[in-house]
């Protein structure tokens, strides 16, 4: 779904939109006040105190929530991002692409996705990988516009997006060393967030579930914030402080068949605090000193303990004297107003490289309108096709127009669960070279099959379908009719 440029613009901001929603605390304390819609009482009383959800006013029946549609954002829009991550990685030389995206298995990170994949995240999500891009505002300009709107409230915001099958999950139970703010977009997926907090504000290597840093045993059998797993619809918002453990998935017992795709609005505020951004300009304070910059006298010799300027002064007396002078400076050089101008500058730095990116991809968005694709098999096909495109059985001429890279291979790797599902609607397309269907009808295909086991056709989805189908064009095994 596309913004509509004549549309005029709301008033609020992204953030004063979701303050509005009826608001969920986890631990649920609030001095005996109500928690209003105010971004004054989220920073008083929620802000890195503890996660809240916001839930959508819209109607759970519905596609998509009001704020949904204010959001603007579509299958299409995925589709999109992915699109562009996959050519831009194929770039790795160009100075304005970020790292390809990043494909998990139930958790378990695919190493070599391009052997497995040929990195395409079409095949990945049809093999049950959960996709996380990473940077998402350089890649898709209706999050850079999010992103945009966001920094009116907060210093910086950059986004992550997850894309999760059915019946799957990303990563394990982990905690972040940044606060977040997870708004569902398609989809729906269930929480689960611990209430014990193993490390208070950690950083970045304090981060349990992450680099081989076990999350303990009594957080994960320990209670649950909101006393219980919860789920997010389209235009739900989960904040979420740093250094709570959380894990998400769609395995759930209520419903197996919904993909996900939720983005993640990091907010670094591991990098902003009192301790990192002193110890930053008492660095840069020191630095221009020169004396700072030389080498101690504290080694493995006498002579080399010896000090250049004093052949007396040695070892912990010039140390001593060394750290009165540098206490000195910095009492004499660092006030509150340093401090304040160098976290300033750091948002400004942060911001002014983001905005570069964003810029770009929003320009190109407005600017480029999707050019015809005179191809009906291949890669430039299959990326024009949506779920409304006809395709139909390749013939042997264009099977054989596909020319593959040296080592890869002409197939697919099919999760179990859909695999016979997928494989059947192929092969009755096999048998009908004039058969031609929509994307979206393709499960029609297969309505007549009374031996198929219909056991996981609930988790044959949309998206599923037109991942299918790219997958199938783009390796010759199905033709476009029309886009």
């Amino acid at each position: 779904m596309r913004s509509d440029e004549s549309k005029t613009p709301s008033s609020k901001g992204v953030f004063d939109e979701i303050l509005c929603s009826p608001c969920e605390l986890a631990l649920d304390y609030d001095n005996g006040e109500p928690v209003d819609n105010s971004a004054r009482c989220f920073f008083q009383k929620i802000w890195q105190n503890q996660p809240a959800i916001y839930h959508t006013t819209g109607q759970r029946d519905k596609s998509e929530s009001d704020r949904l549609q204010e959001l603007n954002i579509g299958w299409g829009d995925v589709v999109d991002l992915l699109n562009r991550c996959r050519q831009s990685s194929s770039r790795l030389s160009d100075s304005d692409v970020t790292p390809p995206p990043l494909f998990f298995q139930q958790g378990r990170p695919i190493r070599d996705p391009q052997t497995l994949y040929c990195s395409n995240p079409y095949a990945a999500y049809l093999d049950a990988c959960s996709i996380i891009v990473n940077h998402a505002d350089f890649h898709s300009s209706p999050v850079a516009k999010l992103c945009n709107n966001l920094q009116k409230t907060f210093p910086h915001v950059y986004a992550n997006a997850y894309l999760t099958p059915p019946n799957g999950h990303a990563v394990g139970a982990h905690a972040d060393d940044r606060d977040v703010l997870v708004v569902q977009i398609l989809g729906q997926k269930t929480w689960r967030v611990y209430k014990n907090v193993p490390v208070e504000f950690p950083f970045e290597k304090e981060q349990v579930g992450k680099n081989g840093r076990e999350v303990p045993s009594s957080v994960l059998t320990g209670d649950l914030c909101f006393g219980r797993e919860v789920e997010l619809y389209p235009g739900d918002v989960l904040y979420m402080p740093r250094g709570f453990v959380h894990e998400a998935t769609t395995e759930t017992h209520r419903n197996r068949s919904s993909p996900s795709f939720h983005l993640t609005f990091a907010i670094a505020t591991h990098d902003w605090c009192l301790s990192v951004v002193l110890s930053d300009t008492i660095r840069q304070t020191l630095n221009n000193v020169t004396k700072f910059r030389k080498a101690l006298p504290i080694g493995p010799s006498v002579e080399y303990c010896t000090s250049s300027d004093d052949s007396l002064m040695q070892g912990p007396t010039f140390l001593k004297q060394q750290l009165d002078e540098a206490m000195n400076t910095i009492q004499s050089q660092v006030t509150s107003k340093l401090l304040e101008n160098n976290l300033r500058a750091k948002y400004y730095m942060h911001n002014f490289h983001a905005d570069g990116h964003r810029s770009k991809i929003i320009s190109i968005s407005e600017t480029n309108k999707r050019k015809r694709c005179d191809e009906i098999v291949g890669f430039d096909a299959s990326l024009q096709l949506s779920l409304d495109s006809m395709v139909r059985v390749s013939t042997p001429d264009e099977r054989n127009s596909i020319v593959l890279e040296e080592g890869q291979l002409r197939g697919l790797t099919v999760r179990q669960e859909t695999c016979s599902i997928l494989m059947t609607i192929l092969a009755e397309f096999k048998k009908d070279p004039s058969l031609g269907k929509k994307v979206k009808d393709l499960r029609g295909v297969i309505e007549g099959d009374s031996t198929l086991d219909r056991t996981n056709l609930d988790m044959i989805c949309d998206f599923t379908l037109l991942c299918f189908a790219r997958c199938c064009v783009e390796f010759g095994a199905m033709a476009v009719v029309s886009f």
